[in-house]
């Protein structure tokens, strides 16, 4: 359970640091701040996620679909980026131009799917190779 919760949170933090970054270089930057723009994006997404409850939908889908297909949460995940995105947008009275929006969308949805498939597949990795260490026999 310890180390779901801690692929999850690297998953978020992957996804909002790469987010962050996309923002910076799709809606402009300071030349000598270049990573300080990153971070105060980054903490914009940090505030959509916990404020849409993205977090929260997250993580109640990583605990529920354990143990099913490899593409499931990846693709759940990223549907659930797209809800929120567009809930963040509509609350906030349209943040971006509809050109800017798509491009962020795909963006989004890209780094979404592939930080949450590489947490699924590292997960993966670890119960096989916990379940193949249960299997090995104890000689006496």
């Amino acid at each position: 359970m310890i180390k779901r919760i801690a692929v999850w949170f690297i998953e978020t933090a992957s996804e909002v640091l790469l987010l962050g970054l996309v923002l910076t270089l799709l809606l402009g930057h300071d030349q000598h701040a270049f990573l300080k723009d990153v971070l105060i994006y980054s903490s914009g997404i940090s505030l959509l996620f916990f404020s849409t409850g993205y977090l929260l939908t997250t993580i109640v889908a990583r605990a529920l679909l354990r143990g099913r297909g490899w593409w499931l949460y990846p693709a759940i995940a990223t549907a659930l980026f797209f809800i929120h995105f567009e809930v963040m947008n509509v609350s906030l009275g349209g943040a971006f131009e509809p050109s800017t929006r798509l491009r962020v969308r795909v963006a989004g949805a890209c780094i979404v799917f592939v930080c949450t498939l590489l947490g699924t597949l590292a997960i993966r990795r670890w119960t096989l190779a916990r379940s193949n260490v249960a299997e090995i026999p104890h000689g006496g």
